[in-house]
């Protein structure tokens, strides 16, 4: 049916309608009050004329379907839900500057925690933060309170319990020590309500354990509950007090289209995060960070102006001084981004011009590689976006053993990243004109090309293929490269060192007699180094090899 004639049968009522590409795929989700009146919009010259993105939208639409809906706010939830599972190419959406770290609650029968950058519609998620350590050491902290698993056995069968366990860090559901009831009640409901913001339950329950152990005389565990204190201070002590400690609230500011938000929870900001957005109305920021990314919503949203998106909390304008502090802190902090963003756009615009690139260089890749004496080869590559780094997808590689000098592993790496990912739109080397050739001549050899840059350290001399140029020290070009190579050369051997690191402790492993294959693996697993091994006691190794007779033997072998 043609899409005009169904927007004409469409009824007047509320709904959400969706335009469909020639494959099925979802290119926009809207909602409406009138449903027949906003679909007819969409097809008048007029609209055309006007907005050229629904001139497109409409040219590329093969379908159109909608839902009937009995109101508003059922319009409203269905659309986020609808835009957070499909991501539609025509709507607004949401661009992270950074990729950032959520906490995520499992759906398990005994649930843990655990880190991720991926999330799921139907998964219970908190944050999101800023700072990754920040969380590792917060969920440090909550499992020495809550004795949360953190491990990823098969519970469905009894085994013996972990090392965690006898560190009194865990209850051990594996073992059958605690009821999916209790652990839910004293482990995960108290962490979800420390994670919404509520922190001094928590705090509470650590003092009485410390001062019902210091009244029994038991010094040594009251110690402990006194260090989980100093810990939890330690911890939000680097996020910084700002305000009172029952405040929970989110902070956004708004300059053209970039967007900070500060995340304050019990006084303590946990995160400052950026976003970059094709609309400048502070309500589709607020409607696509909330309901259609689903993040955690706070008591109050403090915004530059009062907006009403049907939310249960309260949504508006600065309500006190420190509010208001917070809310001109924020819009600083947009307008001292925007201001760094417009010198990287000016200095990759520089690098284009004075390189002659054939495209603007708005993804570039870099490499590197780490090798020791001949022995293990790796490299790295790492994604910057607009001048940017992009963690999310960086990548190692790994070459094992194979004595292959810097210009074959280059050109290994290029053929093997390249066979399997689009090319980016400038390919940064660690090195001189030969490394740069080097990526050019294997990227011939798979039938692709791409515009390749290098810098050779001993004078930081740009290099291309055609040979090689002189900046100035304080050359912003020259700064954005030197970025990229340093970030290269330290993810590159970050990886190297863990390696050798795993390497030196399988080679001491292999010495001692009784220790076979599965006994190798499972204490690599838990101690991941030399270190960490000669640091642990008899009992804790024991645990792991069910011997105490060999854990004897591997402490005074290493």
């Amino acid at each position: 049916m043609d899409l005009s004639l169904k927007a004409k049968l469409a009824p007047n009522r509320p709904g959400v309608y969706v335009f469909y590409g020639c494959g099925g795929e979802y290119l926009y989700v809207g909602k409406a009050k009138k449903l027949r009146n906003r679909l007819l919009s969409y097809f008048r010259e007029s609209t055309h004329r006007e907005n050229k993105k629904v001139e497109r939208l409409i040219h590329e639409a093969h379908e159109l379907d909608y839902t009937l809906v009995s109101n508003e706010r059922e319009a409203l939830l269905l659309e986020a839900t609808l835009i957070f599972e499909h991501k539609p190419k025509y709507n607004v959406m949401l661009k992270e500057t950074e990729f950032y770290p959520y906490i995520e609650i499992t759906k398990e029968e005994f649930p843990t925690l655990r880190i991720v950058r991926r999330r799921l519609s139907n998964g219970e998620y908190y944050g999101p933060y800023t700072n990754v350590r920040f969380v590792r050491d917060l969920l440090d902290f909550l499992q020495q309170v809550y004795h949360f698993r953190t491990c990823q056995r098969d519970l469905t069968k009894q085994s013996k319990p972990c090392m965690d366990f006898y560190m009194h860090r865990c209850e051990a559901p594996c073992a059958d020590q605690i009821s999916k009831e209790d652990y839910e009640k004293m482990a995960i409901e108290p962490i979800r309500e420390f994670l919404k913001g509520d922190v001094s339950p928590t705090m509470e329950l650590i003092e009485q354990k410390m001062k019902r152990h210091a009244q029994m005389m038991d010094f040594e565990n009251a110690a402990k509950y006194r260090d989980l204190l100093f810990k939890f201070e330690k911890v939000m002590e680097k996020q910084g007090v700002v305000l009172e400690q029952f405040r929970n609230l989110d902070v956004i500011g708004r300059v053209k289209d970039l967007y900070v938000l500060f995340r304050i929870r019990s006084g303590h900001m946990l995160a400052k995060l950026v976003y970059e957005m094709d609309s400048a109305d502070i309500k589709d920021f607020v409607f696509n960070y909330y309901m259609v990314n689903k993040n955690d919503l706070p008591p109050a949203i403090i915004l530059q102006r009062k907006i009403d998106l049907d939310l249960p909390v309260y949504c508006g304008r600065p309500r006190d001084e420190a509010e208001q502090n917070l809310l001109n802190k924020a819009i600083e902090n947009a307008k001292s981004e925007l201001t760094v963003r417009s010198i990287r756009k000016d200095s990759l615009d520089s690098l284009m011009k004075i390189l002659s690139l054939s495209k603007y260089p708005h993804r570039i890749e870099g490499f590197d590689v780490a090798h020791l004496q001949g022995g293990t080869t790796v490299a790295s590559v790492v994604v910057f976006l607009d001048g940017t780094p992009y963690k999310r997808d960086y990548r190692h590689y790994n070459f094992g053993n194979k004595r292959i000098d810097d210009f074959g592993t280059i050109r290994e790496l290029v053929k093997r990243r390249y066979s399997k990912y689009p090319l980016p739109d400038l390919i940064f080397v660690d090195g001189g004109v030969g490394q740069v050739r080097a990526v050019k001549m294997a990227l011939q050899e798979i039938g692709k090309d791409c515009d390749v840059v290098g810098l050779a350290k001993e004078h930081e001399i740009v290099c291309t293929a055609e040979g090689e140029l002189f900046l100035s020290l304080d050359s912003p070009i020259l700064r954005i490269l030197v970025s990229i190579r340093d970030e290269a050369h330290r993810f590159a051997n970050t990886f190297h060192r863990r390696l050798r690191t795993k390497d030196a402790l399988i080679s001491i492993l292999d010495e001692i007699p009784g220790v076979g294959p599965k006994r190798k693996k499972k204490l690599i697993e838990v101690f991941k180094s030399i270190d960490r091994l000669k640091s642990s006691t008899v009992e804790e190794i024991a645990e792991v090899l069910g011997s105490r007779k060999l854990a004897e033997v591997i402490l005074s072998k290493i």
